[in-house]
């Protein structure tokens, strides 16, 4: 962070000595105006580029751009936005002394679904038809109108095939097609390549996060397993999150915003942009009240809801009812080399405070923790490399209420990543190799771990791709894991799709991709001063496996209806059972430890599971101003084998039914309504088991521009104010509605 802030300090000078001059030598100059398509409103931060040159613009509030001193001749400018189709504009002829104009229009992204450009699913951009998986993309547009929150797992409850478990404010649990559990794990969750897990836990700490929800640029989620390309823990699927770079997001932003539960955040953003330089900075606080209740002894009523075991459950520690905090910051600075090369330096800081998330020892309070990271990459035409490090320290103990116990965690992660990208063949065959390394260390202080550990873990990987015909394309991948904390891996995948008609593809993958065994799994050792029980861990377990075959059609009609339909079965061994009496062969029955006859609480490996499902998926442009989309999964198992004392339930529902409908108006409103249902399904994990109840929740967001400078937002989560849990042992949700206002200079 503090090398980042040195570099701004250290190139603000460099960047106010390169105004744009007029060239002497004779060049011209391309203006134009860059506007929604459907709606004729200009788009600010839109980028534009000269292809063959590095010159280039971003455009004003009004649209407007200009380029100055580009020698004459004839070009194709590239104009994109995030939100929006990027656009080709040919033949646009540069004479001496001279202006060029041209007017572009953009059109949004959702109005054909069909054509978004995607990457995670191959490492390489094609249209969303054409991606050998199951992908769901979520534009900078949508992401706006339903930020309100300041919650990034919720705008993913739209998703087909996602299960979106809420705890407390920011303690959610996202998984995809079952086996869901209170620290879910398999999918692997990036951001601009950052890997957001916390060591000891694996799982992600959502309001940890250096940038506020409304900054984030896109969305991608890849349903299935990963592991050929993205190693460990790829297990269900990968969540790609990208942030707009300072020439996407060049400006002056503040959001202001407040609401039910004594919510209060405020973000300011400052980007710019000059010459080959760009830099972005911002900073920002929330807070709110939680729906999180003690449940100790001196309640007359412990408990929210009916299932709660006394013996496990009951709490000796009072919940500290303060409000949930995070304040946060981050910088980054980029540097355009030219011919299509970046460099990027970023860094950020959040300290979180208060939340309590699930465990399965039971519920465990946040009182204070840093979360520093910092990131430097490089990219051209053919290669990548990136550098990252994220780290987590308690700065004060966090608390097990079960056992109140005092736990702690310093733990810090580096990795580097290193890929190489080519074609051959006329364009027909496409070649991707990569390697990582990573290197992670975890000290709790004999709170949560005996002793501390570092580990290391490399992976290497190759792709290719072949293109038969237009209609018909092969792609073979593989990649080796090893590690120092389990046996190495080898994940491969295949897949062929075909496409008739390029508004329609159908494809066959098949993939193999593991999980590794969290800290927590391997070397959890808490003994329990007020219960006889020990929590302990296994450090003989091995990896998850899962091999998946997959069936998958995505298809446009009319310019107007997006359709997918994405059917799998999945063969699961090896689980890592949730923590249990009687999983784990080192013990039988009670144990004396620590001076005391213990009944012991582990992990194990157990099972086999076959899992089948489908997930359909529509989208319906009725208009320029009016979608409606919807979504329904359902998921089945088969148990072949499990351990007695531990039985496997998915945790998930057998069906979810998802559906929302959106206006953009050109007037400047947006309003956007959706719903979800999910039917009741048991729950086991860790000390919390019981039964969830069937819920419905609706949702409605807003966002109306006041004028150019000026937009107000409403977002109501749980309109009805329906009362439901979403975890069994997590809290009661309620109602939460959030106004914003958002001015931008």
């Amino acid at each position: 962070m503090i090398f980042v802030l040195l570099l701004l300090l250290a190139s603000g000078p460099l960047l106010a000595q390169q105004p744009f001059t007029s060239n002497p030598t004779g060049g011209g100059m391309v203006q134009g105006t860059i506007r929604n398509a459907g709606t004729e409103d200009p788009i600010q931060d839109a980028n534009i580029r000269i292809q063959g040159t590095t010159l280039g613009a971003v455009s004003d509030s009004e649209g407007r751009f200009s380029i100055p001193n580009v020698p004459p001749s004839t070009y194709t400018i590239t104009a994109s936005a995030i939100g929006y189709l990027t656009v080709d504009v040919s033949g646009v002829t540069v004479r001496a002394q001279e202006t060029a104009t041209c007017a572009i229009e953009l059109k949004e992204a959702s109005v054909q679904v069909g054509e978004v450009v995607v990457y995670g699913a191959s490492f390489r951009r094609e249209r969303i038809t054409d991606a050998p998986a199951a992908v769901s993309a979520m534009e900078a547009g949508d992401i706006q109108l339903n930020s309100g929150q300041g919650q990034v797992p919720k705008l993913l409850e739209r998703l087909p095939g996602v299960d979106i478990a809420q705890n407390g404010l920011f303690d959610f649990n996202i998984n995809t097609r079952g086996f869901n559990s209170s620290l879910t794990r398999r999918l692997l969750v990036l951001l601009d390549g950052r890997d957001l897990a916390i060591v000891f836990l694996g799982s992600q700490e959502w309001n940890g996060l250096s940038v506020p929800v409304e900054q984030l640029g896109r969305l991608e989620l890849v349903r299935g397993p990963g592991s050929a390309l993205y190693g460990a823990n790829a297990f269900n699927g990968v969540l790609n999150i990208v942030t707009p770079s300072p020439k996407q997001s060049a400006g002056t932003r503040l959001t202001l915003a407040g609401g039910e539960l004594n919510t209060v955040r405020a973000d300011l953003q400052h980007a710019g942009v000059s010459g080959r330089w760009g830099y972005k900075v911002n900073i920002g606080r929330s807070q709110g009240d939680t729906w999180s209740v003690p449940r100790d002894a001196s309640q007359q009523h412990p408990f929210e809801y009916d299932g709660f075991n006394p013996f496990l459950n009951l709490e000796v520690r009072r919940l500290n009812t303060d409000p949930v905090r995070s304040t946060y910051g981050s910088a980054r600075v980029d540097y355009d080399a030219g011919s299509g090369a970046l460099a990027v330096v970023e860094g950020g800081l959040a300290q979180v405070e208060n939340e309590v998330f699930i465990t399965g020892i039971g519920r465990v309070q946040v009182t204070r923790a840093l979360r520093p990271w910092g990131r430097a990459s490089y990219s051209d035409d053919h290669s990548s490399v990136q550098v990252w490090a994220s780290g987590r320290d308690s700065r004060e103990p966090q608390y097990s209420l079960s056992t109140g116990l005092p736990l702690e965690e310093t733990s810090l992660t580096v990795q580097g990543d290193y890929q190489y990208h080519t074609s051959a063949m006329e364009e027909r065959l496409f070649l991707t190799t990569g390697l990582s390394y990573r290197y992670q260390t975890v000290d709790t202080r004999g709170t949560l771990m005996l002793d501390q550990h570092k580990d290391n873990l490399t992976g290497i990987y190759g792709q290719l791709e072949y293109r038969f015909s237009d209609q018909l394309k092969a792609l073979a991948a593989s990649r080796w894991d090893r590690s120092t904390l389990h046996e190495s891996q080898f994940s491969p995948k295949v897949a062929l799709v075909w496409s008739p008609e390029r508004e329609h593809s159908f494809r066959v993958t098949y993939n193999r991709a593991f999980q590794e065994p969290a800290y927590s799994e391997l070397f959890l050792h808490v003994l329990d001063p007020a219960q006889p029980l020990a929590y302990l861990g296994n450090d003989h377990l091995t990896v998850e496996q899962i091999r998946g075959y997959e069936f998958g059609y995505k298809g446009t009609f009319r310019n107007a209806i997006y359709a997918t339909v994405d059917g799998y079965y999945n063969q699961l061994s090896d689980f890592i059972t949730d923590l249990a009496p009687g999983v784990n062969p080192a013990y039988h029955g009670q144990e004396n430890i620590g001076s005391k006859l213990r009944t012991v609480w582990s992990y194990g490996n157990a099972g086999k599971v076959n899992e089948k499902g489908f997930e359909l998926g529509l989208n319906y442009t009725l208009s320029e101003s009016w979608n409606i989309d919807a979504n329904y999964s359902l998921f089945d198992f088969d148990v072949e084998e499990e351990n007695a004392n531990s039985p496997l339930l998915p945790n998930t529902p057998q069906y979810k039914l998802n559906g929302g409908i959106t206006y953009k108006g050109g007037s400047g409103l947006q309003v956007g309504v959706t719903a979800k249902y999910v039917p009741s399904f048991d729950w086991s994990a860790g000390i919390f088991q019981g039964r969830v109840l069937a819920y419905t929740v609706v949702n409605l967001a807003a966002r109306y521009a006041l004028s150019q400078n000026i937009t107000l937002g409403l977002d109501v989560s749980n309109l009805l104010d329906r009362e439901h849990y979403e975890i069994f042992g997590g809290s009661l949700l309620k109602r939460r509605a959030i106004g914003t206002v958002t001015i931008t200079l």
